[in-house]
């Protein structure tokens, strides 16, 4: 009686080769990424002073700046998630604070009361963002009292960042589906820096 083995010999073997060289092609994938989005780090080193984690799997730039511990992060994204750039400055506070761009979706929910925000007192700024803080009264403080605050917020979402989170112990910006050639640039991230800074400011 024949066995089967010589004749499924060939295709069990590429039954099994099969996940091998998908694992492989991802791994290389993400190794190009990876070296990628270091690269496009390395390139802050001469303007920021820090330097690039040692993770592989972390790609970011950490260091100080204005005194404040700094780090820039890259994330790769998923099927439901984008990739994000994230600039964060350590500072502690009592309050946490969350902004994000109104839109038509925010200003249905708001009418229809499933979205509870904060106002700051000015019209054009809440129309503009949509606010959200466990401390309203401290958030309206932190933002109605400073113009240079509110210019800050208005110029980091006008460079396409969609997020300011303060959350107790960072202030933190991000960006969905960055440029790594154009919002990696050190002049991209200085000037996004210099406006984080302002809205560090103050805070207790």
């Amino acid at each position: 009686m024949s066995t089967c083995s010589s004749s499924c010999g060939p295709a069990s073997n590429i039954a099994f080769l099969f996940p091998l060289v998908i694992f492989g092609i991802f791994f290389a994938y993400m190794f190009y990424i990876n070296k990628r989005n270091k690269d496009a780090l390395k390139n802050l080193c001469g303007v920021l002073k820090g330097g690039i984690s040692k993770s592989f799997f972390l790609n970011a730039f950490e260091g100080q700046y204005e005194g404040l511990p700094l780090q820039i992060s890259l994330t790769q994204g998923s099927k439901n998630t984008p990739p994000y750039l994230r600039i964060s400055l350590a500072k502690e506070s009592t309050f946490k604070l969350t902004i994000y761009k109104e839109n038509v979706l925010s200003s249905f929910g708001e009418k229809l009361g499933l979205v509870q925000e904060v106002k700051v007192n000015d019209e054009a700024f809440d129309k503009e963002f949509l606010i959200f803080s466990n401390d309203a009264n401290r958030a309206m403080s932190y933002l109605a009292g400073s113009i240079d605050k509110k210019n800050a917020v208005r110029e980091l979402f006008s460079h396409r960042f969609n997020a300011l989170i303060i959350d107790g112990k960072r202030v933190l910006i991000q960006m969905p589906n960055y440029n790594v050639d154009y919002d990696l640039q050190p002049l991209q991230i200085t000037t996004a820096l210099q406006k984080l800074n302002v809205l560090v400011k103050g805070l207790m």
